[in-house]
């Protein structure tokens, strides 16, 4: 095992053991946790997506939802869980999620115009000029 899975290691057993622990869900940790095998995964299966990972070396950290549920969350150093992370592109992935949603429920069109979305009274006022 590699000193990259190692930093990871524990972080990963926590993450995956500690949901399994009866508490009471903290103000500090909005999302629900559970197990992987409660929600259909397999605990080896989320270990060998982090030896994949670290064969990629391209991460900063990871977390898996499943059905609304956190299964498995890890850092890999010097990220942590309460360390802000530059999300850069990685923010054009969840709107592009959002339009597909938003599609597939019959609240927009890749049809419609952009303007649509904005109240009359907020639109820019462009010029109205022909081209040639």
């Amino acid at each position: 095992m590699s000193m990259k899975n190692r930093s990871l290691l524990p972080a990963l057993i926590i993450a995956i053991v500690l949901p399994a622990l009866p508490r009471a869900r903290a103000a500090t940790q909005p999302l629900p946790r559970s197990t992987p095998e409660a929600q259909g995964i397999s605990s080896q299966a989320i270990c060998d997506f982090v030896d994949a990972e670290d064969q990629i070396n391209t991460l900063h950290s990871f977390m898996i939802v499943r059905h609304g549920k956190v299964i498995a969350e890890g850092w890999w150093k010097p990220e942590a869980a309460d360390k802000p992370h530059v999300l850069a592109s990685l923010s054009k992935s969840f709107n592009s999620t959002a339009v597909g949603l938003a599609i597939a429920d019959g609240k927009l069109s890749l049809d419609d115009p952009v303007l649509k979305f904005f109240p009359p009274t907020r639109r820019p006022k462009f010029p109205t000029t022909s081209r040639p």
